[in-house]
């Protein structure tokens, strides 16, 4: 094992005499044995070494114990040690993030505040070669953008430092028989085998099975991420220096180009400079561009009709005129002119509309009249919720075929200053999923053996249900 971390070490340059290496500790046998490494190999890489520990105040005794334990750990060796306590479930809920999104956003705010307090410093953390498998399967699996690399990065910046992960080449049971060989009683988290996180089920399903067919996937699989981050940057450096060649105009809400030059440049480098072009227009605000966005503006392009126009989110479309292309901010001049990604969970006001997302595990949970539940496996993130189209139709339920929602407002007999600010569920492809009170869709309907439903409610500021006339599907 040894050999195999010093090899990685020199290979990637994580190390230099002089550094200040803050390892990040959660009792665990990753961390420790890291710990541990480190603070063993200080001479030979002439490093000062200590270590940061965070409470997340999630698991109670459990978490109490883990932090004695660090404690004693480090004072027995006379490493420094950092410790900070935050409140991850009072962030989540302010925030709307997930458990494990709100405690690694906190964690990682604190390793930059360590980091912009040493000078010469990197924070080391105990990711290992399995965690780089499990990883690029989860981002591949959840439909990461392709044109980005996946998995995680051996050095990567964060504040005004960097951090390292030196184990990433070795695996978990390389790491086990090291803290067994040298007596570490490491911690073990119970959250690891919970089955209701991503990342365990492939942990405890795929990994092994990977492993009966080639022990050393691994190191395949840290080759494929490295290579891959590679080729990434290069493609990106092309397109960025081919952007010059298809603007036409520039400025801050819109960019013109010619569809000629960006048909031209190879497939590759067409679908990065879409992307760097939305990517300039959306600016910090950016939600998530799909590879659907990217796939869906080329296509058009390449059709033979000379003028069309797509609508992304956030008030932004894409128009073609002959050999122009434009993409434009729309007009703002009313809130229920835009479209607006509804998270999950999440919460946005509408007009005088409020709508509301979440998850729930009830597999008995059953719709009210002011409700859409769907397969959240089955659906095309993200959710948008925007003011109806001419064009829109929604597959309705308990029929065939599709009708125009414009057909739904006439028939439910809705005045015509009602339809302008009645809000529409769409998914990242444009389908309409809900006309509330009027039509749900029967595109991902949860069925009874769906393991993620998700909700979608909605009520009306200063009305009354009354108002509304209930859907019949």
């Amino acid at each position: 094992m040894k050999h195999d971390v010093h090899k990685f070490i020199r290979k990637h340059r994580l190390i230099e005499a002089g550094d200040t290496i803050i390892v990040a500790v959660s009792g665990g046998p990753d961390s420790i044995a890291l710990l541990d490494f480190l603070w063993k190999e200080r001479t030979r890489y002439s490093i000062d070494v200590r270590a940061c520990h965070v409470h997340h105040q999630l698991r109670d005794v459990e978490a109490d114990e883990d932090e004695a334990y660090i404690r004693q750990f480090c004072q027995k060796r006379r490493i420094p040690l950092y410790s900070k306590r935050v409140d991850v479930k009072k962030y989540a809920m302010a925030s709307g993030d997930g458990t494990q999104v709100a405690a690694r956003k906190l964690r990682y705010e604190w390793f930059s505040e360590l980091l912009s307090e040493m000078p010469n410093s990197k924070l080391a953390t105990g990711h290992h070669g399995d965690d780089q498998t499990e990883t690029m399967l989860m981002q591949m699996i959840r439909g990461g953008l392709p044109i980005r690399a996946y998995g995680i990065p051996a050095v990567r910046k964060l504040g005004d430092g960097v951090v390292i992960r030196p184990f990433l080449g070795i695996t978990k049971e390389m790491i086990e028989h090291y803290c067994k060989q040298h007596g570490l009683n490491a911690r073990y988290d119970s959250s690891n085998r919970a089955r209701t996180y991503t990342r365990n089920r492939i942990r405890q399903d795929v990994l092994p099975v990977l492993k009966r067919e080639n022990q050393q996937v691994h190191t395949h699989m840290q080759r494929w991420q490295e290579w891959m981050k590679d080729d990434q940057q290069w493609l990106q450096q092309q397109a960025e220096e081919s952007l010059s060649s298809i603007i036409i105009e520039k400025s801050e809400r819109n960019v013109t180009i010619s569809c000629a030059a960006l048909l031209s440049v190879a497939l590759p480098l067409q679908r990065r400079l879409i992307h760097l072009i939305l990517n300039y227009l959306y600016g910090k605000n950016s939600p998530s561009i799909t590879s659907i966005h990217i796939e869906q503006v080329l296509e058009l392009m390449n059709q033979d009709n000379p003028s069309w126009d797509y609508h992304l989110s956030r008030s932004f479309i894409v128009r073609r005129e002959y050999d122009f292309c434009h993409f434009s901010g729309a007009q703002e001049n009313t809130l229920e002119e835009q479209e607006h990604i509804l998270s999950v969970p999440g919460r946005i006001e509408f007009a005088d509309w409020v709508l509301e997302a979440y998850i729930t595990e009830d597999a008995a949970f059953t719709e009210a009249e002011n409700e859409i539940v769907l397969d959240k496996k089955a659906l095309a993130e993200p959710l948008l919720i925007r003011k109806r189209q001419p064009s829109d139709r929604i597959a309705c339920r308990g029929m065939e075929g599709t009708k125009k929602v414009g057909r739904l407002f006439i028939d439910r007999k809705i005045p015509k200053q009602e339809r302008e600010n009645w809000p529409i569920l769409v998914d990242g492809n444009g389908e309409v999923l809900w006309v509330p009170y009027l039509h749900r869709t029967r595109v991902a309907q949860a069925e009874d053996d769906s393991s993620c439903r998700l909700v979608v409610a909605c009520c009306r500021q200063g009305k009354k249900k009354a108002d509304f006339t209930s859907s019949s599907d």
